[in-house]
């Protein structure tokens, strides 16, 4: 073995044992607990929904009958009648709730599922009730303080708990994949922070030994400040002030009618290249984000500033491309328009969308080894054509096609505001002397985007349902037709067109199509409802002109 192979391979053992080191302590060892048992969850479904309805229904069943044991063995000063019996009353429930529960797992296919969307619909009708007490007493009852926080929040219970009772199989799953997500990016910051504490790229006030992790997260946070130097510098980006302030505004504003007009012309011309590079110019994304650092940052002028600079932003870019759609010499035809059809009616991966895309943009933002992606980001999020798809369809009288396209503008905007936010707080732009003593400000602003998006998730929810609904019947059809034809059929599915109590199959090709009674009790056993059927048959004929003899 050469001297230099012997070096390497000890240099690689002394980097394993550093490593091993690094997380070898309990805060460590939490995030790669966290982290695997994330990964766990979103790569086994069937599983973590199988665990977590075990868990509800026990955790059901084991309250119930410490509510009986109370009620029959509740100390002396505890057992007046009344208490004792709507604790037996509540321990019987419980029990008769989990039995429920427990049947349902065993008995059905998709049993855990649906056990955990019973769940999660009667916890979504009492956070609903809970909501409107709230908002109902703020209200009324002067003496409450922070009104503003107890009606946001209130709002806030409403909406989610009216998604959980409507949508409870999409919310559970919502919940189950956001907590792995969650429990992946934990993991991943302890155990960096366990690396980065053992090389020493930063100094620790926090003993991972011993702390906790909000502890050890707080000490992370402090850690992570870029300094006040860096701070400015981003600032300058972020924020439009002197010196050049107006010159500075000017070109934005130049920027902003630019990528509308590129962004209009392109709806109207059905171009995707060319929207693209309205994507890349429009300038939107840099006050949004300046209006996330603002929040985290207690600047409140500079967030009024940014705020005011979208909302006008906004106003202006929906009335501009109002007025260069009316005077196009283009006439649109709005319902095969490629561009205005994917931009009307948002649903609940377009927020996932935005809220990757705002952390990315705040990501390259902070740190300037891949500040170069932001154009990527600004590709990802639409925020300008959105409003371009606005102003059009309020040119052509489609209210309800421009206040999709508006959702999806307002989907956007609110979810980069909160992933930056978050993003910002944990990459230390955000100063942490704002974060401690300022927290109660912080929250009160965040508060009502996390309602907005909270009322903004009732309408993308229900049009993802749809989507769903309309994809997963549009496969049923397209199975029942293909054995209703045959494998030997010369004839081949051409178009499915599927409504209320109306089947119309449109087939191409040569041959005769079976007969069309066999396709309607097919549907009626797949849909459960009797439905019309037509069946049209688009007939090929084929004339093949041979070679000559004699040209050969």
């Amino acid at each position: 073995m050469s001297p230099d192979r012997s070096k390497a391979e000890d240099a690689l053992i002394a980097r394993m044992r550093k490593g091993s080191a690094a997380i070898a302590n309990p805060a460590s060892l939490k995030g790669l607990i966290a982290t695997i048992t994330g990964a766990i969850i979103l790569l086994l479904p069937d599983l973590a929904t199988l665990a977590l309805s075990t868990i509800a229904f026990v955790a059901i069943a084991l309250n119930g009958v410490l509510d009986i044991v109370f009620a029959l063995r509740g100390k002396a000063r505890q057992r007046k009648s009344r208490n004792r019996f709507w604790s037996l009353l509540r321990g019987l429930i419980s029990l008769v709730f989990a039995t429920f529960l427990a049947i349902v797992t065993l008995v059905e296919p998709t049993g855990a599922g649906l056990s955990l969307a019973i769940i999660v619909g009667f916890l979504g009708i009492y956070l609903a009730i809970r909501g409107a007490v709230v908002v109902v007493r703020a209200l009324t009852n002067r003496d409450i303080d922070h009104k503003g926080v107890r009606i946001t929040g209130g709002i806030t219970a409403i909406a989610i708990g009216v998604l959980a009772e409507r949508a409870p199989f999409q919310v559970t799953n919502a919940l189950i994949s956001g907590v792995a997500v969650a429990a992946i990016v934990l993991g991943l910051l302890l155990v960096t922070r366990g690396l980065r504490r053992a090389e020493g790229d930063v100094p620790t006030t926090a003993d991972p030994s011993t702390d906790d992790i909000p502890t050890v997260l707080w000490d992370w946070i402090k850690n992570s400040d870029i300094g006040q130097e860096h701070r400015r510098e981003l600032a300058q980006t972020l924020y439009y002030e002197s010196p050049g302030r107006l010159s500075k505004r000017s070109a934005w504003w130049v920027m902003l009618v630019l990528s509308v007009a590129i962004a209009t012309f392109a709806v109207l011309a059905d171009s995707t290249a060319v929207v693209i590079g309205a994507m890349l110019v429009a300038p939107l994304m840099s006050p949004i984000l300046g209006l996330a650092g603002a929040i985290v940052n207690g600047w409140k002028r500079r967030a009024l500033d940014s705020a005011l600079l979208v909302g006008l932003g906004v106003a202006v870019s929906i009335a501009l491309s109002y007025g260069l759609a009316a005077w196009a010499p283009v006439a649109v035809a709005i319902d095969t328009n490629t561009q205005i059809v994917s931009r009307v009616n948002p649903a609940i991966v377009d927020m996932l969308i935005a809220l990757a895309a705002g952390a990315a943009g705040a990501f390259a933002t902070v740190d300037k080894r891949v500040s170069g992606s932001i154009a990527g980001v600004a590709i990802a999020v639409a925020l300008v054509p959105p409003l371009s798809v606005v102003g059009v369809c309020l040119g052509a009288g489609r209210i309800e096609d421009a206040s999709g396209a508006f959702l999806l503008f307002l989907t956007n905007f609110v979810a980069i505001v909160l992933a930056a936010c978050a993003v910002f707080v944990l990459t230390g732009f955000a100063r942490p002397a704002a974060l401690q003593h300022r927290a109660s400000g912080i929250l009160t602003t965040v508060i009502p985007f996390v309602a907005l998006a909270a009322v903004i998730l009732v309408p993308l929810m229900f049009t993802s349902q749809g989507l769903l609904k309309t994809a997963s019947l549009q496969t049923v059809s397209q199975r029942v037709v293909d054995e209703w034809l045959g494998e030997d059929s010369g004839l081949v599915v051409q178009n499915i067109t599927v409504e209320a109590d109306h089947v119309t199959v449109a087939l191409i090709g040569t041959g005769t199509a079976p007969a069309p009674q066999g396709l309607q009790q097919s549907f009626k056993k797949e849909l459960d409802s009797d439905v019309a059927i037509t069946v049209q048959v688009i007939p090929v004929e084929e004339t093949t002109v041979t070679v000559p003899a004699d040209s050969e």
